[in-house]
């Protein structure tokens, strides 16, 4: 019954971006190319190799052909770049050199510092692209902009990035009087490719920021069902060698942390100092095929999660940040589309203990985490054509220490040892036109006593596969996904009657809790059609279901099952600017959910439309419309409860990003039908770049929510019947997420993330469900009285101040400070100074954490 939040889907957000450069998600690629394909001869190094200082003045660079006729995507799609480029390629032994030219006027060049891999920093930029296996579905991108910053990630076919990919590579930059000037030595030994492949696929990108404008060597039109397969080619690679890839990187941790606590805990310490050690390792087991493991890892410089308060029964999910996981993530990447979750969700690995201690513990010591003990990747592509990955981690068993209140210590398990496994495997056909792959997910736990309540294995494979026709401008695309889970009768019991699940509910026949199995198994499935270039118009349908027993919790994401839905959308770009507008989109989309009980949960409608003037400003609009449906998890395993409709609409707006200061707002606000449920929240934002040093960010966000009727709890009476509890909910939240960058230089960097967060929620009016299914709202409640008044204020200020030195290539030290207060009191009122106050003369929790990590590339 609450209000549903929405946030404006990601094509709103890019559109609003008013161009797409190598930060955005460019269009699909097509299979094949029908406009003539650009070439460059790749000259070999004969003599001394090229130093790299900006200068490019060395011998080798006369013998080497230029690439020219630069091409803009954005903002005059087709016309000339606005100035000229000019870049030169040689490659040697072990390395690739590139030399870049670009023409400009010196006081014109935007050129920001940031830490490396900051892809959303205002500045010029010049980007190699390298298909390296000249396959037509990835490209190596290295980019670096007039002050040597760099960026490095890999593309994939449909325009996502890998940017955790970071290669040990060097760049030089100088800024004359002609212009600016970028020189490039690229190792072979931090690419993937065949020594016996002559030819890669090439392109450079070069953007020049006042003018939002992006050049490119091989055209890439901004209609165009492709991009990487418009690649242009890097021909006459001869004699590529295949050089040793054996990286190691070591790395030692040391961090005290300070946390509240009381004296009377026998496990308590106001300081905590702790030290570990581990290893990062990477091994190219052929120029296509690399082995990665970690030892014992640390992501103790990683950003802290967002706060937020969860009210509804399912669990909420969070961002990978940790290194290891995220590189090379897009290898695993199985996509179920919409809601339906993820087949890989590596924060599952290491993940808090589920266990507890006994109920007559006075005092416990809990692990945070479960330590992952080590973790391997295996990655690359077969000489056959056929790209794994394979990721295998082993988590140990976890163990919480407590005394009771006699004095009495003991132990009791929190998290078994367990494996996880993944194996993802694909093949193109076709020209990469078409697409077959195949992926495998394992769970296994060595159960312990007190610990039954675990399922003790999960495994999830499926295949999927791609076919694009009609000149690459039209793709089909499916997959099918079976699950199986096992565990004790208690395991799949829980199971059973979890918020995925809910198979107790009344009513639903077809359902039904089985408390003597030890197994449960599901499918999901998909087919889709669309359009996706070719034109100003694209469109896609489609149709996906989830069984009622699919369970993929394990190593998955997933919060319902039991769907069948059907949707589909309608959208136009235009991409020529006019007398007003640069550019301008519209998009229409439905969605039609139903149980495997023909109960139709959800009819979805939504229409959106961005646009930007001529002035570099623009805005958005999203309507959507929720029908009244039912809902199958309100009442928390309980009947079907009707929902009434709901109407909600987002406006956003954004500023001139090339100044120094700019801005922007997003508004978004909801009505129920009938009930006066309503929400409110304004998000603006500011960013400031006082220097070319430094940059700010504050994102204010203020929420009013009101809930008419929020679940509260459930109770058996003495008859045995049971009482679903609702009230009003009255919700005020304020948070507040600040960033500051300062960057000493390319190598050496600060930076500090900062949220506080306040939200207060007063409930009134309380009821119960009287008929669930009836029309009217004032039937499906009568009054009621609740045992306890569930009010609540909850406070948090999370930061992290991490000083970034790469003192050599490769090696890093981090210095990283860690705060984290939280507060909670049964208080439904709301008060900014007095809460702010309360919070931060709080105890909280500080580490401090120095890592120390070095590159060596054998």
């Amino acid at each position: 019954m609450s209000l549903k939040r929405a946030v404006p889907p990601l094509a709103v957000l890019l559109a609003l971006a008013g161009h797409a450069n190598a930060q955005s998600a460019p269009a699909p690629k097509a299979a094949a190319v029908t406009a003539p394909q650009v070439v460059l001869g790749a000259t070999r190094i004969t003599g001394a190799a090229p130093t790299i200082d900006g200068k490019l003045d060395d011998a080798a660079w006369q013998q080497a052909p230029v690439a020219t006729g630069f091409v803009q995507r954005a903002p005059n799609a087709g016309a000339p770049g606005s100035a000229p480029t000019e870049v030169r390629v040689l490659y040697g032994g072990d390395a690739v050199y590139v030399a870049a030219r670009m023409h400009d006027r010196p006081d014109s060049i935007a050129a920001q510092l940031s830490r490396r891999d900051d892809g959303s920093t205002y500045s010029d930029w010049m980007y190699v692209m390298l298909d390296s296996d000249d396959g037509n579905r990835s490209a190596y991108v290295l980019g670096v902009n007039p002050r040597e910053v760099q960026q490095d990630f890999i593309m994939e076919e449909d325009g996502t990035q890998d940017a955790t990919w970071d290669a040990v590579w060097q760049v030089r930059t100088r800024v004359d009087s002609a212009g600016w000037t970028a020189e490039f030595r690229i190792p072979l030994s931090q690419l993937r490719y065949d020594p016996h492949h002559t030819v890669w696929g090439l392109n450079f990108q070069r953007t020049i920021a006042r003018r939002e404008e992006d050049d490119y060597w091989s055209p890439i039109p901004p209609d165009a069902a492709g991009f990487i397969s418009r690649f242009g080619q890097l021909d006459g690679l001869v004699g590529l060698g295949s050089p040793t890839r054996l990286e190691l990187n070591p790395y030692a941790t040391s961090r005290v942390t300070r946390a509240p606590g009381t004296s009377t805990d026998p496990f308590y310490s106001r300081n905590s100092p702790s030290a570990s050690a581990g290893v990062d390792m990477r091994y190219g087991l052929t120029p296509n095929m690399t082995l990665t493991a970690t030892v014992n890892p640390d992501f103790g410089q990683v950003e802290a999660d967002p706060s937020v308060v969860n009210l509804t029964a399912f669990e909420t999910s969070f961002p990978e940040q940790r290194p290891f996981f995220v590189q090379d993530a897009r290898i695993f990447q199985f996509k179920l589309g919409g809601s339906a979750g993820q087949l890989l969700y590596s924060r599952r690995i290491g993940a808090p203990p589920r266990g507890s201690v006994p109920g007559d513990a006075a005092f416990a010591d809990v692990p945070e985490r479960t330590t992952i003990l080590g973790a391997v990747k295996l990655s690359g592509k077969t000489s056959n054509g056929w790209r794994i990955g394979v990721l295998d981690a082993l988590t140990s068993q976890e163990d919480a220490r407590f005394t009771t209140v006699d004095g009495t210590r003991g132990s009791s398990p929190v998290e078994p040892l367990a494996n996880f496994g993944t194996v993802r495997v694909m093949k193109d056909l076709n020209g990469g036109a078409s697409g077959l792959g195949a992926i495998v997910t394992t769970v296994n736990r060595r159960m312990q006593p007190g610990l039954e309540f675990l399922r003790s294995s999960a495994v999830a494979a499926g295949m999927d596969g791609r076919h694009r026709f009609g000149g690459g401008n039209y793709e089909m695309s499916g997959y099918l996904v079976g699950s199986n889970v096992r565990g004790s009768t208690e395991a799949i019991t829980r199971t059973q009657r979890s918020s995925a699940h809910y198979f107790q509910r009344p009513g639903a026949d077809y359902l039904g809790v089985d408390s003597t199995l030890t197994s449960l198994s599901g499918v999901i499935g998909d087919l889709e059609l669309k359009k996706i270039g070719g034109g100003s118009w694209t469109w896609e349908t489609g149709a996906r279901a989830r069984s009622p027993g699919l369970e993929i919790n394990d190593l998955g994401f997933q919060n319902q099952t039991d769907r069948i839905e059907e949707y589909g959308g309608l959208g136009y770009s235009h991409y020529k600017a006019g007398s007003v507008f640069k550019n301008w989109y519209l998009h229409g989309f439905q969605r039609m959910q139903w149980t495997f009980g023909h109960e139709r949960v959800q009819t979805y409608l939504n229409a959106q439309g961005s646009f930007q003037l001529l002035n570099y400003q623009g805005g958005s609009a999203l309507v959507e419309r929720y029908q009244p449906a039912i809902s199958t998890s309100e009442l928390r395993g309980g009947a079907s409860l009707r929902t009434p409709g709901q109407t909600a609409l987002t406006l956003s707006a954004f500023g001139d990003r090339r100044r120094k200061v700019t801005w922007s707002v997003l508004g978004y606000g909801a009505l129920e039908d009938g009930t006066g449920g309503n929400a409110l929240t304004i998000a603006p934002a500011l960013e400031l770049r006082p220097s070319p040093r430094m940059e700010l960010s504050l994102e204010p966000t203020l929420a009013w929510n009101t809930v008419p009727a929020q679940f509260v709890d459930q109770a058996d009476d003495d008859a045995g019947v049971r009482h679903y509890y609702f009230a009003r909910l009255a919700q005020t939240t304020t948070a507040l997420t600040a960033r500051l960058s300062y960057t000493f230089t390319p190598r050496l960097s600060l930076q500090y993330y900062a949220q506080p967060f306040i939200s207060a929620g007063r409930y009134s009016a309380a009821k119960e469900v009287a008929d669930p299914a009836a029309r009217s709202f004032d039937q499906r409640f009568r009054p009621a009285t609740l045992s306890e008044q569930p009010d609540f204020n909850f406070k948090a200020f999370n930061s992290n101040a991490v000083m970034r030195w790469e003192y050599r290539p490769g090696s890093t030290l981090f210095v990283v400070w860690n705060s984290a207060l939280q507060q909670t009191a049964a208080d439904g009122s709301y008060d900014l100074i007095r809460d702010s106050s309360r919070l931060f003369r709080s105890d909280g929790t500080n580490v401090l954490l120095i890592k120390l990590s070095y590159w060596l590339g054998l």
